[in-house]
This record gives C-alpha cells, sequence and structure tokens, in this order.
C-alpha cells in the first residue's frame, strides 16, 4: 500500500523497500538512490542499472520482465503514471536515453574477462555517475554492500572482498570514515566522458572496511 507524504504525490520508501510497480507507472525519485534488477531462469539476480534523484523509472522503460525497482537508501519518490504509456509519451519524457546508454555501460563492465577488471570499471563508473572529486579520488556517495557488487559482475560475495581487499593495498581505492568506497584513477575517465571535475573536497583520513 501506498504511503503518500503531507500535501504531495511524493511517496516515502525504506532501504530495500521495492517500489509498487502498478500498471506500469512511472515513478521519478526525489531523493535517494535505487536500483532495477531482475533474475534468470535460476533465479540469479541481474542488475539493470543504478538510479539517483532525477532519474525516472518504470517497467515500460525496460521491458524486463520480472522486474523490479529496490532501494538501496530511504527515498522519495513520485508517481507520475498509473497507466500503460505509448512510445510518443515515454519519448516525452526523454528517458530513454539515459536508460540505454545505461545499459550499454553495464554491459561493456560484465563482459570483461578478468573479475578484477570488472569491479574495478564499475567501480570507476560509480565513482563518475554517483560520485564526487576529493583529494584522495573520486568519493562514491552510494553505498553498496559487497553482495550488491557481487550480484553486478557476476562474482560471490567473497570474492568481491577479497578483490576489494587487493585494490586497497594497491592503493586504487580506500574508504572514509562513513564507509563509503573512494576510487583513484577516474580523473582521465571523467575528460574522456565530458564530466565536469570541480575541485576537490578534502576527506578526513580515517580509514575504514565495510
Amino acid at each position: 500500500m501506498l504511503n503518500p507524504l503531507p500535501n504531495s504525490r511524493h511517496y516515502r520508501f525504506a532501504r530495500r523497500e521495492l517500489l509498487p510497480l502498478g500498471a506500469q507507472g512511472l515513478w521519478r525519485l526525489e531523493t535517494g538512490y535505487a536500483r532495477t534488477i531482475t533474475w534468470d531462469e535460476e533465479g540469479l539476480l541481474v542488475t539493470l542499472g543504478f538510479w539517483r534523484a532525477g532519474d525516472v523509472v518504470g517497467q515500460a522503460l525496460s521491458g524486463v520482465n520480472p522486474y523490479q525497482i529496490e532501494c538501496l537508501t530511504p527515498v522519495e519518490a513520485s508517481l507520475l503514471s498509473c497507466k500503460p504509456l505509448n512510445p510518443p509519451e515515454l519519448l516525452a519524457l526523454d528517458v530513454h536515453n539515459s536508460h540505454i546508454q545505461q545499459a550499454q555501460e553495464l554491459l561493456r563492465i560484465v563482459h570483461a574477462r578478468r573479475i578484477d577488471t570488472r569491479l574495478l570499471n564499475l567501480l570507476q563508473w560509480l565513482a563518475l555517475r554517483f560520485g564526487h572529486r576529493i583529494t584522495q579520488g573520486w568519493l562514491i556517495d552510494l553505498r553498496l554492500t559487497h553482495q550488491d557488487l557481487a550480484d553486478v559482475i557476476g562474482a560471490t560475495r567473497v570474492t568481491v572482498t577479497r578483490l576489494l581487499n587487493q585494490l586497497e593495498q594497491q592503493g586504487r581505492i580506500g574508504w572514509s570514515s562513513q564507509r563509503q568506497i573512494w576510487v583513484n584513477g577516474v580523473e582521465h575517465l571523467a575528460i574522456l566522458k565530458g564530466v565536469e571535475v570541480a575541485s576537490p573536497h578534502v576527506l578526513p583520513h580515517n580509514q575504514g572496511t565495510d
């Protein structure tokens, strides 16, 4: 059952809660982070995309079945439509390109031959999409568990934990005091993708592990 916030069309959801799909309605995220997922015939979870405030998500934009929208943090979202939309209406929302681009990026990541390359590429992509520049590198604002990362790259949680420890020992990643990951070597990717590189924020040197 949806619980609208007072005097608005916004709805509030808890971390790991699923946004109702209704009759293929679309949701716009107002705050927080979410991911869209499906699963194969063997029940293996497949991550379709990660989304932040301002993004529009819904099964009508994906065409994948089964399909779920899972909150990775507490989320506030607006229900844009309770009915199926036809292609012209979808195009008018100007969100197809975002979904296609993200699908292509994730396909590129998961098709890397080496699992450690998949993980590093994923962290760099997350840093550009959900992060900001700090003195040590790029801090990923989106907090994901080791299992979340494993689901994306087709690995086990144990393997991801081992690879994260290796990357940390190599100085390619680190941890903030709030247990968020920062990543090195992202500046050249930001330039290639046309991402504005702002002045870095200073991050305390407290280190941690997830």
